[in-house]
């Protein structure tokens, strides 16, 4: 394993393979955060856990948050910092397991065992790990990379078609902003789910490397689709799956694209007839778009993308060319009482 310091945002090394195996490599003083539904389902992963310390979290928006923090501070005073922490889950356990390897003793190693098509796509990778505060999503947070990913297929096994979709979703987004030849060809013909991961993977851990604490306005182009996604999460009281969440939003960016002259409309058309949102996913957007304006402009203010009356917004120029343009709230609050709502 690495020796690099704790948190250190570098290219991640992966591994695929068996949890069960891949488990074995890990050094005595490590602490797993498991997403207890896991444990449940795959009873070898718990047996294989028995002689660690194993500490189980309950999966949802509901744990991130600084009484989550918190509390598990309290069951960790006694681990040294050398310590590993080992996030197995999905992406809520992953944004709070890198919150606590961040805090604890100033900074542990990590590893992401991430349990769902979503995790292993996108928040595994980049170092990201944040909380909620109030109804604001990722409100706290900080920079703090794993030392290693672990792909472990088997867990995909368990996994229901809509949060299959959610990664998908996610996979779709890296490819439309990043690589049009890509893109081209999974509209011809979608990969399975195990190459569309790796071949996103690879496509966000080059934007990372590029620019790894987000700096030099490269990493931003991942934000692509999680402007309104992260609205529409919020106002959905975060009974609306994330990945879902983000393809609404790329439905929203596409759309204020096209109304400011800069997303061709075929474009627009042929990308969203390729993602695999919901077959109802314009129903759901205009159901959520019912919520007042000043409740949504509350959220945008809150937000780390700009403010309500000018929001910072990746939209397309075409397949694979994006940039950040300044929308003002005249041209958003247009789309959210009107198209969107009808």
């Amino acid at each position: 394993m690495t020796t690099l310091p704790p948190g250190a945002l570098t290219p991640s090394v992966d591994r695929t393979g068996r949890f069960v195996d891949l488990v074995k490599s890990l050094p005595d003083e490590t602490v797993v955060f498991a997403d207890a539904r896991v444990l449940r389902l795959h009873r070898d992963v718990a047996k294989s856990l028995s002689k660690r310390t194993v500490i189980p979290l309950t999966a949802g928006e509901g744990l991130k948050s600084l009484a989550t923090i918190e509390r598990v501070a309290k069951r960790l005073s006694g681990v040294s910092r050398s310590a590993t922490f080992v996030a197995l889950g999905g992406g809520t356990v992953g944004d709070v397991v890198t919150v606590i390897a961040h805090l604890h003793k100033r900074g542990v190693k990590l590893v992401h065992a991430p349990t769902t098509l979503l995790a292993a796509v996108d928040s595994s990778i980049g170092g990201k790990g944040a909380v909620n505060v109030g109804d604001v999503k990722n409100a706290l947070g900080v920079f703090h990379g794993p030392v290693e990913t672990w792909l472990c297929p088997k867990f995909f096994d368990t996994l229901s078609e809509a949060q299959r979709r959610e990664g998908r979703l996610e996979a779709w987004k890296m490819v439309v902003t990043l690589d049009a030849a890509t893109a081209r060809r999974w509209m011809k013909k979608t990969p399975n789910d195990l190459a569309l991961l790796r071949e996103a993977r690879d496509l966000k851990e080059a934007v990372v490397r590029t620019d790894p604490y987000e700096t030099k306005g490269v990493r931003v182009v991942l934000n692509f689709g999680h402007t309104f996604g992260h609205v529409l999460e919020s106002v959905s009281g975060f009974s609306l799956r994330h990945g879902e969440a983000v393809g609404l939003g790329m439905l929203c960016a596409l759309d204020v694209g096209v109304d400011l002259g800069l997303t061709p409309r075929g474009v627009a058309e042929a990308i969203e007839a390729a993602l695999p949102n919901a077959k109802n996913a314009r129903a759901v957007l205009a159901k959520l778009a019912k919520v007042p304006v000043s409740k949504v402009a509350k959220v945008l203010a809150a937000d780390k993308k700009g403010s309500a009356s000018q929001l910072r917004m990746v939209l397309l120029e075409d397949l694979g060319r994006w940039r950040t343009v300044g929308v003002d709230a005249k041209t958003w609050q247009s789309r959210w009482t009107g198209s969107w709502r009808a």
